[in-house]
């Protein structure tokens, strides 16, 4: 089980019962705070028929919450066990934010294909494109058709197979054991040295990671034809075919095949929200300019083999493409930003932001830097990904200790996180407090489970530092992992009392629903309610309003902390 604390467990149970009901989620209840488990004891233990508990296992299935050991469909001889996703369970919480996107980047027939896979799971393109009223309107199937086409190819949804369904644990291990054991036959013995055995393991590990994502490839489901046309002439110059190379529209027309799922790529999305965060954090560094200049950087970085977990930028990002990607009109805000020339053009003012995004104005260290010059055959500027999220994760620990605990709090939680162990005496010096409030401040966040204390027993080795035999002291040190999950622990609290709270304030107002719903379709609609119930109705609105807000902050903190590289967790 992956994530599964108490507090996700409960945010799970709460996704699931308000999307599929009550005997679902006692379903997914049990894989929860079973683990893994086969179909006669999760009907047993959740007190269900077993053709029910297959029914609800299938639901899950289908939304990809729940996986299996793969024992029948690889032939194993054992018998079938299911766990649930937590991970997968928990996205679902980004779907808001993964519609605004969509919405941003296409149009409603884009959005309409995303919220169906939402609602239905998997899903194959016929089935979209008939549930959208493509089933008996060619113009409406081929608007359908063609968004579908547009959202594989920005690989924002993606082919999915039924061996996706199947733990990667268990796909490791079965092929583990099958190199292990060819190791054996081609050495000739049984024992087989640590290093035959770690080779076995790597080689497994690799296999199953390159095969589950040739799965996922587009090109599974993506056809490409030569374009046919007509009009134009066989022959073409060398600029318009170096011109169609950068744009493959131009050169071929795309079919989908009709035997192949379609299931929502979250990590693609994930992509764009953090490429958001790190322009947000570069406008609020530096000025709204170096935002432009980060977002076109981002922009250009952006691959088809681009990963959310990626340390950077796979290739270096080459001036002449950053400038291209840059509005004529953010020209201005970008000249206001700098004190320059007059005579200067957009050009220069972009080689000024890179070298400061880049460090080499000499306003900032190595470690804070957001870009990296590649000093290859062919320079150009790399997205330093990983120091950028950890510097976001960082910030926001101090933040949150900062609304808490105040500032002071939060530069002696500073002290002590760059340093491995720290004095008391480091740390009244370092965060310059007196040593009395230095223990108050060091006490508050060991209370907060935030730092930890060492004691250094007596020893005759203290005389070489110095100090007494018998002097005993403390040193303080931050766990990083320890910290982020609690803080991780401790959102996932506050989401859950979010949907709870959502639920209760809906079932209060039940009656008041089932009489709008009586007169939503007809004219007038809330107008024919009586004031009262009007009056209640705003009520609701302006509570889901405020619960769906702090809903969309808090999971952007569960973004930061768990889902960005160089996260404790990923470790």
């Amino acid at each position: 089980m992956r994530d599964n604390g108490k507090e996700a467990v409960r945010l799970c149970e709460h996704i699931v019962r308000q999307a599929f009901g009550d005997v679902v989620c006692r379903v997914a209840s049990t894989l929860l705070n079973r683990g893994r488990l086969p179909l006669s004891t999760i009907s047993r233990l959740s007190a269900l028929a077993k053709p029910t508990t297959s029914a609800a296992i299938l639901i899950l299935m289908q939304h990809d919450l729940v996986q299996t050991n793969g024992a029948s469909y690889k032939d194993t001889g054992d018998e079938e066990q299911y766990e649930f996703d937590t991970l997968t369970c928990l996205l679902r919480l980004r779907w808001g934010k993964i519609l605004a996107i969509t919405h941003q980047t296409y149009d409603e027939v884009a959005l309409e294909i995303v919220k169906t896979i939402m609602v239905y799971g998997r899903l194959r393109a016929p089935d979209i494109i008939n549930t959208l009223g493509g089933l008996n309107d060619a113009i409406r199937a081929d608007v359908v058709n063609k968004a579908i086409i547009a959202l594989v190819r920005a690989q924002f949804i993606r082919p999915t197979s039924p061996e996706m369904h199947i733990l990667e644990s268990d796909q490791v291990l079965r092929r583990y054991n099958k190199h292990r054991q060819d190791t054996k036959l081609a050495k000739g013995t049984a024992m087989l040295s640590a290093n035959d055995l770690e080779n076995c393991e790597k080689k497994a590990q690799y296999e199953i990671r390159e095969e589950r994502e040739s799965l996922q490839d587009i090109r599974r489901i993506l056809v490409e034809r030569p374009k046919i046309d007509k009009d134009k002439k066989k022959s073409r110059s060398k600029n318009v075919l170096k011109n169609n190379n950068n744009n493959n529209e131009d050169l071929f027309d795309y079919e989908l095949k009709d035997d192949i799922h379609l299931s929502i790529n979250y990590d693609r999305y994930g992509i764009l929200i953090r490429n958001e965060l790190i322009i947000k954090a570069a406008e609020e560094r530096w000025n709204k300019a170096v935002g432009i200049v980060m977002k076109s950087v981002l922009e250009s970085s952006l691959k088809e083999s681009s990963r959310l977990n990626e340390e950077r930028s796979n290739d270096s990002i080459g001036t002449n493409e950053i400038i291209s990607r840059i509005s004529n009109s953010d020209h201005p805000i970008l000249l206001a930003g700098l004190t320059i020339s007059s005579k200067s053009n957009a050009a220069e003012a972009v080689r000024h932001y890179l070298n400061i995004l880049s460090g080499d104005d000499g306003s900032s260290s190595s470690q804070n830097t957001f870009l990296r010059k590649d000093s290859g055959s062919n320079p150009g500027f790399i997205v330093e990904i990983e120091i950028i999220c950890r510097k976001l994760r960082e910030n926001l620990l101090y933040q949150l200790v900062r609304e808490k605990l105040g500032d002071k709090a939060a530069r002696v939680l500073a002290v002590v996180s760059k340093s491995s162990k720290a004095f008391e005496t480091t740390v009244r010096d370092c965060a310059m407090l007196p040593l009395k409030d230095a223990r108050v401040h060091l006490a508050d966040l060991q209370r907060l489970s935030l730092l930890e204390t060492q004691e250094v027993p007596k020893t005759a080795a203290k005389s070489r530092m110095g100090l007494p035999s018998s002097a005993e002291y403390h040193l303080w040190a931050m766990d990083e992992a320890r910290v982020y999950g609690v803080l991780l622990t401790n959102v996932y609290k506050t989401l859950g009392n979010i949907l709870q709270r959502k639920s209760k304030e809906i079932e209060k107002k039940s009656i008041v629903l089932a009489r709008e719903n009586r007169v939503e379709n007809l004219q007038g609609g809330r107008g024919l309610l009586q004031l009262k119930d009007q009056e209640d109705l705003l009520e609701l609105d302006d509570y889901l309003k405020k619960l769906s807000l702090a809903e969309l902050r808090s999971e952007i903190v569960v973004f930061i902390l768990r889902d960005l590289p160089g996260s404790p967790s990923q470790k």
